[in-house]
């Protein structure tokens, strides 16, 4: 799943740890439809929380960038249960449905009361029906991904996942990470060991010294050490084994949100596969997941409504 949507469903997780069975309803505004998605409707409610974590995100963003990010990120998610019903899963099925209820259930009364969790929503830019839609969303994918899994479509023994890990289908690789100010991350940024602010002209030029030592001949894991800002790539000899993007020797620094890398790809190592089986062979089936989602996600036309205008300029 992209960086983009993994943002914007932060916000349930922080809510998860503060949502019964009573719906605390959407006013008519609120709910009124202002795009389609493919054949979904989508509520302004729902719009409106995706836009306003977007222009959180991008605060230097104009309303065309805005829009671009906000219907990338619900094909996405629409994807993700049009996906769910390619694999048998029913995002209305009562389990589903029964799991929102108790995920709200339980933030109320981890609030305190339902005013408190409406307030708690409304901080988020949101409401309770966004919250549900979130909640479905994330079970949903959830149940989808488990069916993927047991389809038997991919191998989960050791001789399978040896075999597709040693296959092209994966490559390791080891990272210079460098950090700039404007770097940004899916993940906790306990995870970085970044110095002092750097910008992007800084950041790219250690990148490149670094890389510019490795072709010189240095060794890449003390290269690592001196230069990476990952805590996951210190001292690890290993690397990563990942599914998508092959490098042949040290690529070009490569400028992503996390920051400017240097990828070296390694040999692989059987010892290493066959402890960590389950966990390579898991970020595989994540990985077909998310290469299935977003196939469906570019098949799925964005088309505004004559409301979404109606409520901008009654806003303005």
């Amino acid at each position: 799943m992209r960086k983009s949507i993994i943002a914007v469903l932060a916000a349930v997780l922080v809510l998860a740890s503060l949502c019964s069975c009573t719906v605390l309803s959407s006013t008519k505004r609120e709910s009124e439809a202002v795009l389609t998605v493919g054949e979904h409707s989508v509520p302004y409610e729902l719009y409106y929380y995706i836009s306003e974590n977007v222009k959180k995100d991008l605060p230097e963003a104009d309303r065309q960038t805005v829009d671009g990010e906000t219907y990338q990120i619900l094909r996405e998610m629409y994807a993700a249960f049009e996906l769910a019903e390619d694999l048998g899963i029913a995002f209305d099925d009562e389990y589903i449905a029964s799991a929102v209820d108790d995920a709200v259930s339980l933030a109320i009364e981890e609030c305190g009361s339902k005013a408190k969790y409406k307030d708690a929503l409304s901080e988020n830019c949101m409401n309770d029906s966004v919250f549900r839609f979130l909640e479905k969303h994330s079970r949903t994918a959830d149940e989808a991904l488990a069916a993927l899994i047991d389809s038997g479509k991919y191998p989960t023994d050791l001789d399978g996942v040896r075999s597709l890990v040693l296959s092209d289908e994966f490559v390791c690789v080891k990272q210079i990470l460098v950090k700039s100010e404007n770097s940004k991350s899916s993940y906790d940024d306990t995870y970085i060991n970044a110095g002092e602010k750097k910008t992007d002209e800084e950041a790219l030029a250690i990148a490149e010294k670094a890389r510019d030592k490795a072709l010189a001949g240095e060794d890449f894991d003390s290269l690592v050490n001196e230069y990476g800002e990952s805590l996951y790539m210190f001292n690890n000899t290993d690397g990563y084994y990942v599914c998508r993007g092959m490098w042949d020797g040290v690529n070009e620094v490569i400028e992503s949100e996390s920051g400017y890398s240097v990828f070296l790809r390694c040999e692989k190592s059987e010892s290493f596969i066959e402890k960590n089986a389950s966990s390579l062979a898991t970020d595989y089936h994540k990985a077909q997941y998310n290469l299935m989602l977003e196939k469906i996600a570019e098949e799925l036309e964005v088309k505004p409504l004559e409301a979404l205008e109606s409520i901008r300029a009654e806003e303005k």
